[in-house]
C-alpha cells in the first residue's frame, strides 16, 4: 500500500537494478510510494537516460504494463546533479544554463512559466501576441499561457490589445 514517502533517484535506480523488468506498480510497491509517483519518477529517469522502458504491448484487447530497467550499472550513493534536479524539481542542483525547456513535458517550478511568458513578450515589444502563438513558441499549454497572460494584465505588466482574438503586448516601463 502506498505511503507518503520521499524517494531519491538513487533509490529508484537501485530497485530497478535488483528488479529488472519491473512495472511501475511493482516498483511503487517495493518503494512504498504511489503508482503515479513511481511512473513520474521513471519517466524523468528515462528522459535523463538512466532508465529504459520496454512497452508492454497488448494481449487481446488488454494493454499490458510497460517494463522498466536501468541503462547504467548499479548506481553508487550519488547520481548526476541533473537527474536529481529533474526528479526533485530542484533547479539549484542543475548547473546548466540552457535557454529554456527542451520539451513541453518538462515540469517548471512555481512562477517559472510567468517568467518565460514575460520574457517572450519583452523580447517582442511592438508585437501583439496571443496565448496560442506564445504557447507554441515556448512549448507550453495554451491554457496555462492564457492564465499567465491574464495575471500579467491584472498586475499591469501586460496590456490586452484586442479582446477577440485575445492579443497582448508587454507594458514598457520608462
Amino acid at each position: 500500500m502506498a505511503t507518503t514517502q520521499k524517494v531519491s533517484p538513487e533509490q529508484i535506480l537501485k530497485v530497478l537494478t535488483t528488479h529488472p523488468g519491473a512495472t511501475s506498480s511493482e516498483l511503487a510497491e517495493v518503494l512504498g510510494i504511489g503508482q503515479s509517483t513511481a511512473a513520474k519518477h521513471l519517466a524523468t529517469l528515462e528522459s535523463a537516460g538512466t532508465a529504459r522502458r520496454e512497452p508492454g504491448g497488448r494481449e487481446g484487447g488488454r494493454r499490458l504494463a510497460d517494463r522498466w530497467s536501468t541503462t547504467t550499472p548499479a548506481p553508487d550513493d550519488t547520481a548526476p546533479d541533473d537527474v536529481v534536479a529533474e526528479v526533485t524539481g530542484d533547479a539549484s542542483a542543475d548547473d546548466s544554463t540552457g535557454g529554456g525547456p527542451a520539451r513541453s513535458t518538462d515540469r517548471l517550478g512555481r512562477g517559472a512559466l510567468g517568467v518565460l511568458v514575460r520574457e517572450y513578450l519583452a523580447g517582442r515589444p511592438g508585437e501583439d501576441l496571443g496565448p496560442t502563438q506564445i504557447g507554441k513558441a515556448l512549448g507550453r499549454s495554451q491554457g496555462a499561457v492564457s492564465n499567465v497572460l491574464a495575471r500579467l494584465e491584472a498586475e499591469g505588466e501586460a496590456r490586452l490589445v484586442t479582446a477577440s482574438p485575445r492579443r497582448y503586448r508587454i507594458v514598457e516601463s520608462g
